[in-house]
């Protein structure tokens, strides 16, 4: 009876799950993709050693998914802080943030490919995480277009839209 129940329970749960489409992701045209809390923020002192530790991070990590990974986790959390940041009206810090955070993202797929040469290719799941993080960043940045004053790193802005197409592009390539 036991393993009866057992089962029509994994039964169940194997027939309840099913992939969720792109179109499901969108909720008003908002991207639904959670960022990582960012911790501490530009404005804080102690800021620089963040910084200083994130570097040290990176250069010590050798697996090129294990890097993709954290540089995915660390772009999100520089995406969210440019967020915070234009919440509270620092539209410059905001977009130097969010240029760093292109920049990590940039350097994703590029990790990716060389993984593939080295015979170990990224889940279905992290690329598509990829793709709806680049989705999220877009927004941000749109966002951050509509709340900066006119005229004020509309050039940049648009670099970072364009390394944002560029970072979507390479990831259909993958």
């Amino acid at each position: 009876m036991k393993h009866v129940a057992f089962v029509l329970c994994i039964l169940f749960l194997a027939f309840s799950v099913r992939a969720v489409a792109p179109s499901e992701l969108l909720n008003g045209g908002k991207v639904i993709y959670e960022l990582p809390y960012p911790g501490i923020t530009p404005e804080n002192p102690l800021y620089i050693f963040k910084q200083i530790r994130d570097k040290v991070q990176e250069f010590l990590i050798r697996d090129n998914l294990a890097k993709a990974e954290f540089l995915l986790t660390s772009s999100d959390k520089r995406a969210h802080i440019a967020l915070i940041l234009t919440e509270k009206g620092k539209t410059r810090q905001a977009v130097e943030v969010l240029v760093d955070a292109e920049e990590k993202a940039l350097a994703i797929p590029r990790l990716l490919r060389e993984s593939k040469k080295q015979g170990v290719a990224p889940s279905e799941g992290f690329v598509y995480t990829l793709k709806l993080s680049n989705a999220k960043h877009k927004e941000i940045i749109q966002e951050l277009v509509k709340l900066i004053p006119q005229g004020q790193d509309a050039d940049v802005l648009d670099a970072i839209l364009e390394l944002n197409r560029r970072v979507a592009t390479e990831l259909t390539h993958l």
